[in-house]
């Protein structure tokens, strides 16, 4: 199962700096370990996540399996205009999550 929190302030002014903040439930399992019947558990980590807002990428991230279960980050953008934030998590074996976040500019 696949969860996020995400935080963007409630208003902002136009150009602005923000910060967005997001959480996300995730097990970022290695892989690895043996399944118990003599396989191996394969690796199944977010390798990426990106936003965009506006019409551009505000954000990317490369994960690897050094991150812990359950990442969280913080990054800043200017506000531009009132609109959603696509929030997208790309998962090993092809799996993609799409969240959106609501950015008010006032």
């Amino acid at each position: 199962m696949f969860n996020a929190r995400i935080t963007v302030p409630p208003q902002a002014k136009a150009g602005e700096i923000v910060e967005i903040k997001v959480l996300v439930r995730h097990p970022m399992d290695r892989g690895g370990q043996s399944d118990g019947q003599g396989g191996t558990v394969p690796r199944k980590i977010l390798n990426r996540m990106t936003a965009t807002y506006a019409g551009a990428e505000i954000f990317r991230i490369d994960m690897n399996t050094g991150v812990a279960a359950n990442p969280f980050v913080s990054f800043t953008t200017r506000a531009i205009e009132t609109g959603d934030i696509l929030f997208e998590w790309r998962e090993d074996g092809g799996a993609t999550y799409r969240r959106t976040a609501r950015l008010s500019v006032a």
